[in-house]
């Protein structure tokens, strides 16, 4: 067995969708001879760097108690306490993320510590937050040890909204290029992230990657069909990840905008009002104009923080009497509800004459529900997953009056959906975990 420091900043108790990812991995590398000793933003710190943010002590609770954890403290990064002018101009000229800011001191301290301690063979760091990634770098070179880095998101491509400017997005680049180049393995959660990376970072190696999506725990449910019933409820879990607000700073040219914002600058526009439900409203207030009796027939629940957004969405398109919003849940209430519903909804992002790199966490969790799923993406990684999956009825969100007929269809079940449970069942956390104790092990043995 050889000891790893496994640097992730977002770990249980923190409830974000970022600690799942981590927490599967530290459950199964035990199996695969590799001891993962956590390093982490400590507990009491959540309220310092997130502000009102939820802990879910049932995260990881059948192994985190066995797991050795190393808490790391952190100075407060939020802009409070200080004018309107200054909190603007910390956060404007952060271009590196104040994460690591506030958790050098006691990180350099805890490091020397576990090094001591555990003597390991590797380093591995999970972001986002990107900016700790550095301190990563600093560790590795410091004790000579190997470094293993995974991106569960595109840093400089990852656009919900526009760079400060130009300069910030070339800090950016030159920023993930050190990330990137420093790394001696580099791990990424979609094949779309890989081509984007070799496409902007050509003189890095093309051999330091590897895909490792993300996945979900244990063996699959029975499939679940749509069966004939009277009523039918489609749920949804998670974050949406739009602000009207960013949409408009990404889509309004440069001479519509005012002061500081006229600067905004985007390598590439991603529309993600499409990770919204609005298409799905759309097409589903379609269906219920052309045909009421739906009206009575389909409820949508909606499990996860309800932005200010949402609720008027729904109003637009007339849609309060068959929507629930349930707001946050625990992990267990999430597969819960997961269980009650008869189909589940997922949407993506759109990279405007581009494909979209980006699959959500929760694509995992419904393969696992084996529960069939309702999606409204745009080309790219999502949607090729889904594909493959068979387990969804793919609906094209610019095409409403075809994604409602699609929807009827559906729930006359005339359209059936088969599952390539072959496929399916690679996204098992132990089966991915087994390809990271790959990784981590040859570079590992590479070095000695």
């Amino acid at each position: 067995m050889i000891n790893v420091l496994f640097i992730a900043y977002e770990f249980p108790p923190l409830n974000r969708g970022g600690v799942y990812r981590p927490m599967g991995f530290v459950k199964y590398l035990k199996d695969s001879g590799i001891n993962p000793v956590v390093i982490t933003l400590a507990p009491k710190d959540f309220p310092t760097v997130y502000g009102e943010v939820k802990s879910d002590n049932t995260l990881g609770a059948d192994f985190i108690d066995k797991t050795e954890k190393i808490e790391v403290l952190s100075s407060n990064i939020l802009a409070s306490k200080v004018s309107e002018i200054r909190a603007f101009l910390t956060v404007f000229f952060s271009v590196n993320g104040r994460e690591a800011k506030g958790w050098k001191e006691d990180f350099e301290v805890k490091i020397k510590e576990a090094i001591c301690k555990y003597k390991p063979a590797a380093i591995f760091v999970t972001a986002p937050p990107f900016s700790i990634i550095s301190l990563a770098i600093n560790a590795a070179r410091k004790y000579q040890l190997p470094l293993i880095t995974d991106f569960r998101d595109a840093l400089s491509q990852w656009n919900i909204n526009p760079y400060g400017s130009y300069f910030h997005y070339l800090i950016t680049l030159k920023n993930e290029h050190h990330y990137l180049k420093n790394a001696d393995a580099i791990v990424v959660t979609s094949k779309q992230t890989i081509t984007d990376f070799k496409n902007i970072h050509p003189k890095v190696a093309a051999l330091k990657f590897h895909y490792i999506p993300n996945g979900f725990d244990g063996s699959l449910e029975k499939w679940s069909p749509l069966l004939e019933k009277e009523n039918y409820t489609i749920g949804y879990v998670g974050s949406f990840y739009y602000s009207p607000e960013s949409r408009r700073n990404m889509f309004t040219a440069w001479w519509g905008k005012k002061g500081h914002k006229m600067l905004q600058y985007s390598p590439n526009r991603e529309d993600w009002l499409y990770r919204s439900p609005y298409f799905f409203f759309r097409a589903l207030s379609l269906l219920i104009a052309d045909k009421p009796e739906w009206h009575k027939k389909i409820q949508v629940k909606f499990a996860g923080n309800i932005p200010d957004w949402l609720p008027p969405m729904i109003e637009e398109f007339s849609l309060s009497n068959i929507i629930e919003l349930k707001g946050q849940l625990s992990h267990q209430d999430s597969i819960n509800f997961q269980i009650e519903c008869d189909a589940l909804l997922i949407t993506s992002s759109k990279k405007i004459n581009g494909r979209d790199y980006s699959i959500a966490g929760k694509t995992f969790e419904y393969f696992k529900s084996q529960k069939p799923i309702i999606a409204f993406v745009a080309e790219g990684a999502q949607k090729d997953i889904l594909v493959d999956s068979g387990m969804a009825l793919i609906c094209d969100p610019d095409k409403t009056e075809n994604s409602a007929k699609k929807l009827e269809s559906f729930f006359e079940r005339s359209i059936e959906l088969h599952p390539n449970k072959s496929f399916i069942e690679n996204f098992e956390r132990k089966k991915l975990t087994a390809k990271l104790a790959e990784v981590i092990l040859n570079l590992v043995q590479e070095k000695s």
